[in-house]
């Protein structure tokens, strides 16, 4: 915690982004501010932060505009390929999982009992996994706030 009783001969430069971002107390504020009436220092080091806030605050980290971000990102072709790439990979998750459950099932030295209740563990959270993510694409036709920008 910072000592708000020091001399005015100490300088504030530890309060100063503190009172550029409205965090400090009222008393640490003012006593920022009669402090920068006073040294040079402070007052310029104030400046300089308030200046780079103010310029990372209006800096663009992209050339590309909203409008033509969001018409590149709703382009047939992107689209199109980008549901080409979810059919691959979920297709290429199901042949793992076919691997995986036919080696588990014919080559483990587990007992049919424990295969048994292992497979009843998994598929009872595949089936929870597919009917939430059903319900998920059944409501996106209709969800009210898929257009709602931030």
């Amino acid at each position: 915690m910072v000592n708000e009783k020091r001399p005015l001969e100490k300088h504030v430069g530890e309060l100063l982004s503190g009172f550029i971002d409205g965090e400090l107390t009222q008393q640490q504020r003012q006593w920022v501010t009669l402090h920068c009436d006073e040294c040079d220092e402070c007052r310029q080091d104030l400046a300089r932060l308030q200046a780079l806030r103010e310029r990372i605050g209006n800096a663009r980290l992209s050339e590309v505009g909203e409008d033509q971000w969001r018409e590149n990102m709703n382009d047939p072709i992107v689209q199109s390929s980008r549901s080409i790439g979810w059919l691959l990979i979920i297709a290429g998750m199901l042949v793992i999982a076919g691997i995986g459950l036919f080696a588990f099932i014919f080559g483990s030295d587990l007992s049919i009992g424990e295969k048994l209740l292992m497979i009843a563990v998994y598929g009872g959270l595949a089936s929870l996994f597919f009917s939430v993510l059903r319900q998920r694409l059944i409501e996106r036709k209709t969800d009210k706030y898929k257009d709602v920008e931030i």
